[in-house]
């Protein structure tokens, strides 16, 4: 029952202390949300990041994905290609950008870049035949997929939860935003065989995401 906390720091002066914090709190692992920073920022809160990089997933969201980045697509590319020089645990890289990109799919084979091919449904949760098809496309691009889509009913937790079931020979985060998708996000871990589910350090990044300390709680309850 491992736990990734997202950190969206915005400025590289927080980011180590907040970094350190998760840690100090008990997160297993962090995101670091480097679209959070100011572009005039992103060198030297990489140079952070380096020192928890075997711990860490490194994130570049664009706009498109509800993410912060501000710069070109052409620029995200390439920051995200440098990004994947660090060797983090696993860069996160959405399937579009992959699938439109075919240079930075090369580029990352090329460097052998671990990376978290991400998909995200910001209003529903799609048919299970659709969602077995986008995996079935998403797993050409690596063994760590991150699916997530939006609960409209407490049924669609259940609907992604059964995914685990089979769904093998892969390394799947699946599970649901919103306030009804809380507990996909809490099981994925338990009933599902998640590597790792997401918190927040404080405010939450995303709808329904819950802290790294009341996850921790729940999980220590259950354990209990």
């Amino acid at each position: 029952m491992k736990i990734c906390t997202t950190i969206a720091s915005s400025s590289s002066l927080d980011l180590e202390k907040q970094i350190k914090q998760a840690f100090a709190d008990g997160t297993n692992f962090v995101e670091i949300r480097f679209d959070y920073l100011p572009l005039s920022e992103m060198q030297e809160s990489l140079r952070i990041a380096n020192s928890f990089r075997n711990k860490a997933v490194f994130t570049l969201r664009p706009d498109s994905q509800k993410g912060k980045f501000s710069g070109s697509a052409h620029e995200r590319v390439n920051w995200l290609k440098e990004l994947s020089l660090s060797r983090p645990m696993l860069l996160d890289v959405e399937y579009d950008t992959l699938i439109n990109h075919e240079e930075l799919v090369d580029f990352l084979t090329d460097h052998k870049a671990r990376i978290l091919v991400s998909w995200h449904d910001f209003e529903r949760t799609p048919a299970n035949e659709s969602l077995l098809d986008l995996i079935g496309q998403m797993r050409i691009y690596g063994n760590f997929l991150k699916i997530v889509t939006t609960a409209e009913h407490i049924q669609d937790c259940i609907r992604l939860l059964d995914f685990y079931k089979v769904v093998t020979n892969l390394d799947l985060i699946l599970f649901a935003m919103g306030e009804l998708g809380v507990l996909s996000r809490i099981l994925c871990t338990i009933y599902g065989n998640a590597p790792f589910t997401y918190a927040s350090l404080g405010k939450s990044v995303v709808p329904g995401q819950l802290t790294l300390l009341e996850m921790r709680k729940l999980y220590e309850g259950m354990i209990l």
